[in-house]
């Protein structure tokens, strides 16, 4: 691993922790103008340590609450899919399947339901989570990308010192 690919993967841990612990995504700052940017910048650093954990030590691919579905096989695919949502407006990652309606940053805090559609649902069974939706997609702040976060760091942070 070379010293861009190190500097990156610090920076990257450092950015989604300092934006994980600054309390942005309690849920008396949904509203706050910045909620939506800072979910933006962690998609993105965590998009970069799935590829760099994929490419140096192992792809995470833990499927635990994970919607199997087309290009999504596991956590790595939902970090991508959730990320070119997020930066690319004219991407498909926007629209329930089978129809037209667009469902993007759709933000549940808890359990709950927030659309029901037919068989269609968008829902959290979770208490102590926050579940964000784009889509027929869902991810979870603790069980995905928190969980994508350690595991990477547990397989990129010995080499970062090798």
């Amino acid at each position: 691993m070379d010293f861009f690919d190190k500097s990156e993967i610090e920076h990257d841990f450092r950015r989604i922790d300092s934006l994980l612990k600054c309390g942005i995504f309690d849920p008396h700052n949904m509203a706050n103008p910045l909620f939506q940017s800072a979910f933006i910048e962690v998609l993105i650093c965590l998009r970069d340590l799935m590829y760099k954990a994929g490419k140096y030590a192992k792809r995470i691919d833990f499927t635990d609450d994970i919607t199997v579905r087309g290009d999504v096989k596991d956590a790595t695919d939902l970090i991508k899919y959730v990320r070119d949502a997020m930066c690319h407006l004219d991407s498909d990652n926007h629209y329930i399947e089978p129809g037209n309606m667009k469902a993007s940053f759709n933000v549940q805090f808890g359990k709950g339901t927030l659309l029901k559609m037919g068989d269609f649902e968008q829902s959290s069974p979770y208490e102590d989570d926050i579940c964000f939706f784009f889509g027929s997609q869902r991810i979870f702040l603790k069980r995905h990308i928190q969980r994508a976060v350690e595991e990477s760091r547990k397989l990129l942070f010995p080499m970062l010192n090798g």
